[in-house]
C-alpha cells in the first residue's frame, strides 16, 4: 500500500490536536525543582536527590555503584576515562555519530579512528572494525 506523503497533501501522520509535547513534565515534576532550587544545593557531591537517584538507579540495574552526569556527552567521557584511555591509546569510534563520541577520546589525548556505517542499520559497521584494530587499540564505542 503506498501513500502520498503529507508534505505532498497525503495524510498526515498525527491529526492536527493530537501532538504530545515531550518532554512530558508534570507538577510532581515542577514541585521536585522549586524544592531543590528553593534549598540552594543545585549541584555537587552530596546534593540530596544525586545521591538518591544514584542508589536508586543502582539497586535498579543491579550494581552497586552508579553515577549520574548532566549529560550523555559527560557520560561518555566518564566511561572511556573509567576503563582506562590514556594519551596516544586508540578508540574506535563510528564515522557517523554526535561529535561528542570523538571528543571524548580526545579529552583523553587519546586518537579516535573512525569506522563507517553499516548503511543498512546506520550503525557502526561490524565487519569494517576488525581491519581498524591494532596494538594500540583500548576500546571500541558502539554507538
Amino acid at each position: 500500500m503506498k501513500q502520498e506523503l503529507a508534505i505532498e497533501g497525503g495524510p498526515k501522520t498525527v491529526p492536527e490536536g493530537l501532538e504530545q509535547p515531550w518532554p512530558i513534565i508534570t507538577q510532581d515534576d515542577i514541585d521536585a525543582v522549586v524544592k531543590v532550587l528553593k534549598r540552594g544545593i543545585l549541584w555537587g557531591p552530596t546534593a540530596p536527590e544525586k545521591e538518591a537517584l544514584e542508589k536508586e538507579w543502582a539497586d535498579y540495574v543491579g550494581t552497586k555503584y552508579c553515577l549520574v552526569v548532566n549529560s550523555g556527552t559527560a557520560a561518555i567521557h566518564a566511561c572511556v576515562a573509567g576503563v582506562g584511555v590514556e594519551a596516544g591509546d586508540e578508540v574506535i569510534v563510528p564515522a557517523f555519530t554526535f561529535w561528542a563520541t570523538a571528543q571524548a577520546v580526545l579529552c583523553q589525548n587519546a586518537i579516535p579512528i573512525f569506522v563507517d556505517i553499516d548503511l543498512e542499520t546506520l550503525n557502526i559497521d561490524p565487519a569494517k572494525i576488525e581491519e581498524k584494530i591494532t596494538e594500540k587499540t583500548k576500546a571500541i564505542i558502539v554507538v
